[in-house]
């Protein structure tokens, strides 16, 4: 784990893949805006709190075997969640901190990318446990402007757009984009949180979403290059340091304030694709 100086931090895996528990102050709102309910915020609007779908918000997607079992323990513990809003087999609900958690079985999400990597199959629980969990398909993020978040994510730093995978139906501006053998979903929606760099935590001191890569050297390079100086005016602030582990990793933050880490793993095997394989150095979501 790379969390802040000390920082009480835990580590929970699910699959091949990890969620870091940072205790650090937050500057995002926790609450839900209870006017916040709707599909489609109208034009200007200004949100309060976090949207009462979080599927509207930035989340964190996980596979499971079966909802029934999940909703059963959400309404046993009295958690609020809703449904998916456009017909999906998609549960969504929040932790107390404010957190926005999707959950859905894989045909949720296999038709939603040209890259569906085994390991996000889960399988039947084991005995004594009530859920058999898969992985994280994908993370939703909030923007203020999609074709900047393009020019970011596709033109520098080398994702792939598998927007035309995305639900015609949703009435609002986003993107599908692959790292590899996961999704980044982007969402044009309304932001609660501050989402300037000057307005956020530190570097390394910030809630995050963690990238393997199997070196570093292409994204310091595309970090650095001209065409990131060229599109957004700057040379591009990151800073490079060490996980816990002893994992060369790197910090930055995207046009939103976003932060994002990225962990270098030499020994991973990217999935080969149809076109002959991973032209980014990508595998998935850490």
């Amino acid at each position: 784990a790379l969390g802040a100086r000390g920082a009480s931090a835990a580590c929970v895996r699910v699959g091949e893949q990890t969620i870091q528990l940072l205790e650090l102050p937050n500057p995002d709102p926790t609450d839900v805006d209870p006017e916040y309910s709707m599909s489609a915020p109208p034009q200007g609007y200004v949100a309060e709190g976090r949207p009462v779908h979080a599927g509207r918000d930035r989340h964190v997607a996980i596979t499971l075997h079966d909802l029934a079992p999940l909703k059963a323990s959400l309404e046993a513990n009295e958690v609020p969640y809703t449904m998916s809003y456009s017909g999906r087999q998609a549960l969504f609900t929040r932790d107390a901190y404010g957190n926005g958690w999707e959950f859905g079985p894989p045909v949720t999400y296999r038709g939603a990318t040209r890259l569906f990597p085994p390991y996000l199959v889960p399988p039947q629980p084991a005995p004594g446990e009530a859920v058999g969990w898969g992985g994280i398909p994908h993370v939703g993020l909030l923007v203020a402007d999609t074709p900047r978040a393009k020019a970011f994510y596709c033109d520098v730093l080398g994702m792939r757009d598998e927007t035309d995978l995305r639900p015609v139906k949703l009435p609002f501006a986003g993107l599908f984009l692959r790292c590899g053998e996961s999704q980044v979903h982007i969402l044009q929606l309304p932001n609660p949180d501050p989402n300037t760099a000057v307005a956020r935590p530190a570097l390394g001191e910030d809630r995050r979403t963690a990238y393997s890569v199997r070196s570093l050297a292409p994204v310091k390079a595309a970090l650095d290059s001209e065409m990131c100086r060229h599109l957004f005016g700057c040379k591009w602030a990151y800073e490079e340091r060490a996980t816990g582990a002893g994992e060369a990793a790197l910090l930055c933050k995207d046009p939103d304030a976003n932060e994002l880490m990225f962990v270098e793993d030499a020994s991973i095997t990217p999935i080969a694709e149809a076109e002959g394989g991973p032209v980014t150095p990508w595998t998935r979501l850490w």
